[in-house]
């Protein structure tokens, strides 16, 4: 190798020493590559992310934390050509906001890092090429992106059209959900060493628990809160996105018990959880997912009928004596006149604005970067207004084409999902997508383009792969240049 060098050294063969170059650093890439790649099917990737995750939350380096997460998102990015391995790490960093939900201003030094993020997503597809494949999710994610785009294009003027805030809406929820859902559908398409069905489930069991952690950190950051309120769970700004995390995750521990009982426990972490975000989505969408489990336990052989039996009973019996009085006292700063669902004016307030601004603007709504009824209701910095319902969001901001084009995309979902109804994987993202849209009735869920959209996107372009879907090359889809005749003059 010495002798190598050195001959490449020689002024009169710079070309050696170019070839050489190159050579060893492919070697070196290579060598990081399978390293990378031996890491992402490993077994140390989920707890190390977790791990990164805890100590964040531990020491209150947020910042810190969420810029290491999107890092090693980067990392996994250019030297791994299975992209899902990126998409724990981006979850994982975008929880670390939760903290600090009312000045999430303080994560502005972690951009680059998303733009760099982006630029190694197109590296990435330079270095591993595959075919563009559209599948049944495209139609509907399309025509989302059309609603999102010419929301407001009657009311609103240009100016707020393209502010920053209504274009990551704008682009987030459609063109942007689309170029995602196209990329991590055309890589599920090529075979794999792994069980994609098990790998999936554990991403979102990894994001469940890490939401969990978030929750307790929090949780221990206003124990001065909890005793002067007498044990009742403070106002938590980021309860919402919270619930909306682990409803959405929670299946992922019916479906890994089949292999382990001991990922109930998981689970069970998961649904303490919700209850200690102090949000009555949690409780209400929560018990409802929580039975949907148990039947789901049962019907797939994970925990036999009888043992149900008895853990249900017992569950009754604990409620009974101690359970109805806890969260009672966990949810008094909740409760109205001793009651924890009330008949809430702002919601029925916001529902009728919605009403108001679709029948003024029935064809493209008043726009996603309308901030007329911010009067209404003023989110934490960085959201937009909120009707905290999906078919009034669609209905108030983006019009009949708001309407038309999510009856399509949750239509085309559905039948994706009964088609595979059969199958314990299938039904638990059914669940998954069951509790995005339940809390999505309450709060604004799937109209949060990052991480609530990209997880359904994500979810869906697996579940397509996992079914069968057909799938369409792109280049089919584009028109092609006709040819032109040449004629020659004699």
């Amino acid at each position: 190798m010495y002798l190598e060098w050195l001959d490449c050294m020689q002024p009169e063969t710079p070309g050696k020493l170019w070839r050489f170059v190159r050579h060893r650093g492919y070697g070196m890439l290579k060598h990081l590559s399978e390293m990378t790649e031996r890491l992402w099917l490993g077994q140390v990737y989920f707890p190390l992310l977790l791990g990164i995750l805890v100590a964040a939350l531990a020491t209150h380096w947020y910042v810190a934390g969420a810029a290491v997460l999107i890092c090693t998102a980067i990392w996994f990015m250019l030297l791994c050509s299975d992209i899902l391995a990126s998409f724990c790490p981006l979850l994982l960093a975008a929880f670390l906001v939760a903290p600090e939900y009312v000045n999430m201003i303080i994560f502005l030094p972690c951009l680059p890092l998303l733009f760099l993020f982006v630029a190694a997503a197109v590296l990435h597809f330079v270095i591993w090429p595959v075919p563009i494949r559209l599948g049944r999710s495209s139609h509907g994610l399309a025509m989302v992106s059309a609603a999102a785009i010419l929301s407001g294009c009657d009311s609103l003027p240009l100016s707020a059209r393209t502010a920053p805030l209504t274009l990551y809406y704008t682009l987030g929820l459609g063109a942007g959900a689309l170029v995602i859902y196209a990329a991590v559908r055309s890589v599920l398409a090529e075979k794999r060493s792994y069980d994609l069905k098990v790998r999936f489930a554990q991403i979102w069991l990894t994001a469940g628990l890490g939401m969990a952690a978030v929750v307790a950190a929090v949780c221990w950051q206003h124990l001065g809160d909890f005793a002067a309120l007498n044990g009742a769970i403070p106002e938590f700004k980021c309860r919402n996105f919270s619930t909306t995390i682990l409803l959405t995750t929670l299946p992922s521990a019916f479906y890994l018990s089949r292999r382990n009982r001991w990922y109930l426990a998981a689970g069970a972490v998961m649904v303490v959880a919700m209850i200690f975000t102090g949000s009555r989505s949690a409780l209400l969408f929560g018990t409802a997912l929580s039975v949907l489990g148990c039947v789901y336990l049962v019907r797939f052989g994970a925990v036999s009928l009888r043992t149900m039996g008895l853990v249900l009973a017992a569950g009754a019996v604990f409620m009974a004596l101690f359970g109805v009085e806890a969260l009672k006292t966990l949810y008094e700063s909740r409760l109205v006149e001793g009651r924890l669902i009330v008949n809430d004016s702002l919601r029925w307030h916001l529902l009728a604005q919605s009403v108001e601004d679709y029948l003024n603007h029935p064809v493209f709504g008043v726009g996603l970067g309308n901030t007329a009824n911010s009067n209404l209701f003023t989110g934490v910095p960085g959201s937009m207004f909120f009707y905290h319902c999906l078919p009034a969001q669609a209905a108030g901001s983006m019009g009949i084409l708001g309407i038309a084009a999510y009856a399509v995309l949750i239509g085309d979902r559905v039948q994706i999902l009964f088609r595979g109804r059969k199958d314990p994987f299938v039904v638990m993202l059914a669940l998954s997508y069951a509790g995005m849209l339940l809390v999505s009735l309450t709060n604004p869920g799937e109209f949060c383009p990052f991480p609530n959209e990209v997880m359904m996107v994500t979810l869906f372009a697996v579940a397509e792969c996992h079914v069968g879907d057909r799938t369409v090359l792109l280049e089919q889809l584009l028109p092609r240049p006709s040819t032109a005749r040449i004629v020659r003059s004699k």
